[in-house]
């Protein structure tokens, strides 16, 4: 009992810590409270702006971007208890980013299994002859609209081809087809380079027509 450790105290001033200090100390097992809130609220306060700023521009939406703040400060309480953080703006940035990404997939998939259908079937979409675009198989959506188990079925396998290619490819491409966002959009939102974009987009239909192809039955 006499060499037992006494809990430390909450800091005075935890706006005189730097964020490196407030998450070690959120993270230590030996603070009393554990996980103590105040060291997030701490850190979210600093970078309230950039959040809400990402959400902005990823949602088009003031509103929406409000909810996902919140929807990031409550994600931010539990991903802090135990993840390593280094450098933690750039670790936000990325958090809110894929947060903002993956609220607009759910968003796409609540639009009507139809509107999908027909933004998935453009991504394998390819240049026939004398310029016109067709298909690599048969999935145009007026083909199934009378078929929903087709429709489904077609909508599951370019789902799954999408979660097999690259992160960079997967992410232009659904910016590029699903929220229909231009190059120089998705170059500022992802951060990638112009040139990259086109890349990543040219090069994730061809990987996406493959898989499509193989797995086609």
């Amino acid at each position: 009992m006499f060499f037992r450790r006494s809990p430390r105290k909450r800091p005075e001033e935890p706006a005189s810590l730097d964020d490196a200090e407030l998450i070690r100390r959120y993270q230590d097992p030996d603070w009393d409270p554990r996980w103590d809130i105040l060291f997030v609220g701490e850190l979210f306060q600093r970078y309230t702006h950039l959040v809400y700023g990402v959400c902005l521009k990823y949602l088009r939406n003031e509103e929406d971007a409000k909810d996902a703040v919140m929807q990031v400060f409550e994600k931010l309480v539990n991903e802090l208890k135990h993840k390593p953080v280094l450098h933690f703006k750039s670790w936000l940035h990325t958090l809110v980013r894929n947060h903002c990404l993956m609220w607009l997939r759910s968003r796409q998939s609540k639009g009507g299994r139809e509107a999908a259908a027909f933004s998935l079937d453009e991504m394998i979409r390819e240049p026939g002859e004398n310029g016109e675009e067709r298909t690599s198989m048969e999935f145009p959506v007026g083909l199934h609209l009378t078929d929903e188990d087709a429709v489904e079925q077609d909508l599951v396998l370019v789902e799954k081809g999408l979660q097999e290619l690259p992160f960079e490819q997967k992410t232009c491409l659904e910016l590029f087809y699903l929220q229909q966002r231009c190059y120089k959009e998705i170059a500022e939102l992802t951060g990638y380079e112009l040139n990259k974009v086109k890349s990543y987009i040219q090069n994730g239909k061809r990987n996406l027509r493959i898989y499509v192809e193989k797995h086609h039955g």
